[in-house]
C-alpha cells in the first residue's frame, strides 16, 4: 500500500547543513505532506468506493489512518523544529 512507504524525512535532516535557506527546507517538508496527505486521500477514496463491508471498511480506515499519522508526524516535527529555528534566526538582529 502506499501510504505504508518508507519515511525518507532522514535525508531532510542529512541536507540540512546544504540547504541555503530554512525557507527552502520549509516549502520542501510542506511539499512532502502535501503528497502524504494526497496519497491519503486517494486510498481513504479507494475505500470508500468499495463494496467491502462497513465493518471490514472501518478495521481498514483505522489502519489507514493510524499508517497516514506514523507517516507524517516525522515531517510535522521537523516543520516545527524549522519554524523555531527560523524564529530564533528573525530575532537575533
Amino acid at each position: 500500500m502506499a501510504h505504508l512507504k518508507q519515511n525518507n524525512y532522514q535525508e531532510l535532516y542529512r541536507h540540512e547543513a546544504d540547504t541555503p535557506s530554512i525557507d527552502a527546507m520549509m516549502r520542501e517538508v510542506l511539499h512532502r505532506l502535501g503528497n502524504i496527505d494526497f496519497e491519503y486521500q486517494v486510498e481513504v477514496d479507494k475505500l470508500e468506493r468499495s463494496a467491502a463491508d462497513q465493518e471490514f471498511k472501518s478495521r481498514i480506515m483505522r489502519r489507514i489512518r493510524a499508517a497516514h499519522h506514523e507517516r507524517r508526524e516525522p515531517y510535522v516535527e521537523l516543520l516545527a523544529t524549522l519554524r523555531q529555528r527560523q524564529h530564533r534566526l528573525s530575532h537575533r538582529g
